[in-house]
């Protein structure tokens, strides 16, 4: 009797697990994983509506994607896309390193705001960094690492302060994480970051400059005045 009763215990576990996996794809734990872990690095909060994968060929979206404004902020949003394509090469999500041959975030709208500690990537980017400073996993070099082969922004606009609305040059970076064998999730968003927050104000930089010239953006010389400090 007892052992009837046993297997009736395990056969009860096996059948919710395989509930679980179920109802719980590849995309689902993704999901959980980006808004989770995103919202920890950056503090700040980080959504996703929904993100699907195919494990057979590696494709897929991640839709509604909203990376959110530190504390002290007003606008809603730093960054909000309403897809991100992305490839993955199948055979290494079971792997130490995942390979990304493709990230693709078309069409984002970007809030670059000024507030009391810098702007809002600025800030950002200094979570990123504190964390990098504090995370046991990445001083080791443990945990999931990542290679990004192609990581591209393209047809960005950008608001500073409701001051400049303006496209943003496409971004495109190359082998992210490829040198070292891996970079960790950490360290590939501060590539990232470090990244975009350098092309706005360069782009912010020189609408400055063309309204400077022929009037074509009035007040844009303040705003890069306010924000660098000036």
């Amino acid at each position: 009797m007892k052992k009837v009763f046993g297997i009736l215990i395990v056969l009860a576990v096996l059948g919710v697990a395989a509930i679980f996996i179920l109802n719980n794809p590849l995309g689902r734990l993704v999901k959980i994983a980006i808004e989770e872990f995103g919202s920890d690095l950056i503090k700040a909060e980080v959504q996703v509506s929904s993100v699907n994968i195919s494990t057979s060929d590696g494709r897929g979206r991640l839709n509604g994607f909203t990376l959110g404004n530190p504390k002290g902020f007003k606008t809603g949003h730093a960054l909000k896309a309403d897809t991100i394509e992305i490839i993955i090469e199948p055979v290494t999500i079971a792997k130490d390193v995942v390979v990304l041959h493709k990230v693709l975030i078309d069409s984002p709208h970007i809030n670059y705001e000024k507030g009391n500690n810098g702007n809002n990537f600025d800030v950002i980017q200094r979570n990123v960094e504190n964390y990098l400073g504090t995370s046991k996993v990445d001083k080791e070099g443990k945990g999931k690492k990542i290679i990004i082969d192609s990581f591209i922004i393209r047809n960005a606009k950008v608001n500073y302060n409701d001051t400049i609305d303006l496209a943003l040059p496409d971004i495109e970076m190359r082998n992210i994480g490829k040198k070292s064998g891996g970079a960790t999730p950490a360290q590939v968003t501060k590539a990232i970051i470090v990244q975009l927050n350098a092309k706005i104000v360069l782009a912010i930089a020189k609408a400055a400059a063309i309204g400077s010239v022929g009037g074509v953006a009035i007040g844009a010389g303040m705003a890069v005045k306010s924000l660098l400090g000036k």
